[in-house]
């Protein structure tokens, strides 16, 4: 209650300022402390990286975020591995099988990790060096085909070019300088290094992000250690944890699609509720896709049954004998995946991730927030239709677009994109 009241007192965006200056000074406070003690470099980073996973947790509890399960788990495992023993050593997989289901890029990092392992004799080690070497290199083979796997060459990358960007250049750097300097972490960097690749393939290119961050931070922690120029000046310890806790700020909304909280602007008061005609959605905003614009009424087809697509393929339609998107049930938007002209409005739908947001505004002055819980796609002729127009417990939101292969017989795609969003 008192933390609460403190909060209301200063405001959201003074609230955000504290949080991100407490967890700042938190990281600080533990690297420095693991210096004091005097533990090993990999320990000192591993207490990092699961204090830092921690925090994208707890982000994405408290609210739309990035999650970072898939890291925590991945951090635990590797923590796990490093203590040694039968029963470490069963856990530390159990969560690296976890972990490759919540991120199933994370795999590619793990197959390259073990080849490289098996080169100095870490894994394999009565193998002759010539098969061990041989394996190593073989890593590349299945490494590429999970990538492959989890490539959507169809759709446009997640993430704006300057993200992969900045992060190949930070990984590639901090893995060159200890290729040469610390030799037992040269299958880490391998691994990394193909992370890095998947940064620049859509598909995976959005769920290798929080990998390759805590990687890349993991190392600069051990380099950092390894470098005693670096440690001997506390307040470039300093700097250098609050300018990465500020990049990851930075780069956060690049991945959720949400803008950062400290420059989200504030929520308009609701106007007045509309007598003289019942309230129905006016425009929709989904920040992920950069879509943002009116809405269109939708009917359905008398011959097919099915919803006619809007008359401007850069609009969305909402489908007008159904639910008012706030009101109980399902509420229908359907928009174009592309035109003769270019790309139709929901041309990226394909790539929004659970947590995402979409914004409707009412005729009624009212704008309702929903959070993306699940993207499908299905064949046409087995469309879900009672599971996006059956009545549902609550207000629940369908985004529907075209999606597939694309047939040039029937000049028509062969599947449905539906989006499933809960009211927030």
């Amino acid at each position: 209650m008192l933390v609460d009241g403190f909060y209301g007192l200063i405001g959201d965006d003074a609230a955000a300022v504290v949080a991100l200056g407490a967890t700042v000074a938190a990281g600080v406070l533990l690297w420095v402390l693991a210096a004091r003690l005097s533990v090993s470099p990999a320990a000192g980073a591993a207490v990092l990286a699961l204090y830092a996973s921690a925090v994208l947790v707890v982000d994405v509890a408290s609210g739309p975020g990035v999650d970072g399960t898939g890291v925590l788990l991945l951090a635990a495992a590797a923590t796990l591995a490093v203590g040694g023993g039968v029963v470490r050593h069963g856990l530390a997989v159990a969560l690296l099988v976890a972990a490759v289901g919540v991120i199933p890029v994370a795999a590619v990092g793990l197959i390259l990790l073990l080849g490289a392992m098996a080169v100095p004799g870490a894994l394999l080690h009565r193998l002759p060096r010539r098969a061990r070497v041989a394996v190593g290199f073989g890593a590349v083979v299945p490494a590429a085909a999970v990538a492959f796997a989890l490539a959507r060459p169809d759709e446009p990358a997640a993430l704006p070019p300057l993200v992969p960007a900045v992060l190949t250049l930070w990984g590639l750097l901090v893995a060159g300088v200890l290729w040469r300097r610390v030799t037992w972490l040269r299958p880490v960097c391998a691994a990394l290094a193909g992370l890095v690749a998947c940064l620049w393939i859509p598909g995976p290119d959005g769920d290798a992000v929080l990998v390759v961050v805590a990687t890349s931070a993991l190392l600069t922690a051990v380099a950092a250690e390894d470098i005693s120029a670096v440690l001997a000046r506390r307040a470039l310890v300093a700097v250098a944890a609050s300018a990465v806790a500020g990049a990851t700020v930075l780069l956060t909304p690049a991945v959720s699609g949400e803008p950062p909280a400290l420059l989200r602007p504030p929520a308009a008061a609701p106007g007045p509720a509309a007598v003289a005609a019942p309230a129905r959605p006016v425009a929709v905003s989904i920040p992920a896709l950069s879509v943002a614009g009116p809405l269109e009424e939708l009917v359905a087809d008398p011959a097919t049954g099915e919803l006619a697509a809007p008359h401007d393929p850069a609009r969305a339609g909402w489908y007008a004998a159904g639910v008012v998107p706030g009101d109980q049930g399902p509420a229908v938007i359907g928009g174009h995946v592309d035109s003769r002209s270019g790309p139709g409005v929901f041309f990226r739908l394909r790539t929004l991730r659970p947590g995402d947001l979409v914004d409707v505004t009412r005729s009624d002055g009212r704008t309702v927030r929903f959070s993306v819980i699940a993207v499908a796609l299905y064949p046409k002729d087995r469309f879900p239709t009672e599971a996006v127009y059956g009545p549902t417990s609550g207000p629940e939101l369908r985004l529907v677009t075209c999606g597939g292969t694309f047939d040039r017989s029937a000049r028509s795609y062969d599947d449905n994109v539906v989006v499933d969003a809960a009211l927030v």
